[in-house]
């Protein structure tokens, strides 16, 4: 920004750039004070309130793709990816004002990927990424819209014999993946990341990731969360399974995608079509918490952060094998119980002979 002059009249002037005429005039606004410093105050002010109404003058996708390059520097690849995906999805309202949007606009935006099949979940990240993108640039409408609801995922954890099914008969690598993922909760990503020099001893540190980006796989040197960074102990039957290599060399050596389309294959020729590999994380929290293990412990060997919402909600699930010994032993209590308490009245209330 220009710097004050000294008038000869004592006072102080800035002159600020403000518009272009449709000739092609640059117009410049003056502003006069008693103080340097006011006349800058003021002249800055202006500025900051004419760059505002520029910006909003953006359309939906400039507005969206500033908010992504300026957040690039502390995004992940894989949520990178996210947002340029969700980019994509907005192609139908690129053109839009976003000074002029409304919530009929969003609302029929909403409609559209509705109607185009895509899952609830993804139509309220896209439509979370188009609000963030707007308030970056101070549109703070408050938008009334509907959105789909996410149906609750209410199925059970897959049984201990389904899973040893699949782990007996699946190729060497999946084997490995399954072991990882079943008996220690490890993601895809985390197992993809896994070299044989984070192996000591029996020790495992599992403290990477592999990720998509947007120009493919990466490996990242974090895991998802600083909470999922940690050691898992195997066992010698596991030792053996993985075997031996460089330092450099992958224990797992294909890409979570790989792991997926493997499992998949594996799981439907079983006829197993209510088993995910993810799953295999829930099974992993349910057995434990089926055995008493306390629940600090089942969030630490898997990764979860403290009071973790989605623990509860997604992977604490019912196996129903156990949960029939469960009722069965309740309901034997109670049987024995109500017996015994039933033999007892009935002594006391029987007539002397």
């Amino acid at each position: 920004m220009a710097k004050a002059k000294k008038l000869p009249s004592g006072s102080w002037r800035v002159q600020v750039y403000s518009h272009k005429d449709a000739n092609g005039k640059r117009h410049y606004e003056s502003f006069t004070a008693a103080t340097k410093r006011e006349a800058e105050m003021l002249a800055a002010q202006f500025a900051n309130d004419n760059e505002r109404k520029r910006a909003q003058d953006l359309t939906v996708e400039e507005a969206v793709r500033g908010y992504i390059e300026h957040n690039r520097p502390t995004l992940s690849p894989s949520t990178l990816r996210g947002y340029l995906a969700e980019l994509k999805r907005m192609e139908p309202i690129y053109s839009l004002r976003i000074r002029k949007i409304t919530t009929s606009d969003i609302q029929g935006f909403i409609t559209y990927l509705c109607d185009n099949n895509y899952a609830p979940k993804t139509v309220k990240n896209t439509y979370g990424t188009l609000v963030s993108s707007l308030r970056f640039y101070d549109i703070d409408k408050t938008f009334k819209v509907k959105l789909p609801e996410i149906p609750e995922n209410d199925d059970e954890a897959p049984e201990s014999d389904a899973v040893m099914l699949l782990f007996q008969e699946a190729s060497p690598n999946l084997k490995k993946a399954i072991m990882f993922a079943a008996f220690h909760s490890l993601r895809r990503s985390e197992i993809c990341a896994l070299k044989y020099k984070d192996l000591e001893g029996n020790v495992l540190h599992v403290h990477s990731s592999i990720v998509r980006g947007p120009e493919g796989w990466v490996h990242k040197q974090t895991p998802k969360t600083k909470k999922s960074a940690r050691f898992i102990t195997l066992r010698d039957n596991e030792l053996k399974l993985i075997g031996k290599g460089s330092p450099e060399e992958y224990i797992v050596p294909i890409k979570p995608s790989t792991i997926n389309s493997c499992f998949d294959y594996l799981r439907k020729k079983h006829g197993l079509d209510n088993i995910r590999f993810h799953g295999l994380r829930a099974y992993y929290a349910s057995i434990l918490s089926a055995l008493d293990i306390p629940e600090f412990y089942i969030r630490r060997s898997a990764g979860w952060t403290e009071n973790s919402p989605v623990f509860k909600k997604h992977y604490q699930k019912k196996i129903i094998s156990i949960e029939e010994k469960y009722t069965e032993k309740i309901n034997d209590y109670f049987d024995e119980l109500c017996n015994t308490k039933c033999n007892t009245e009935t002594k006391k209330n029987r007539p002397a002979q």
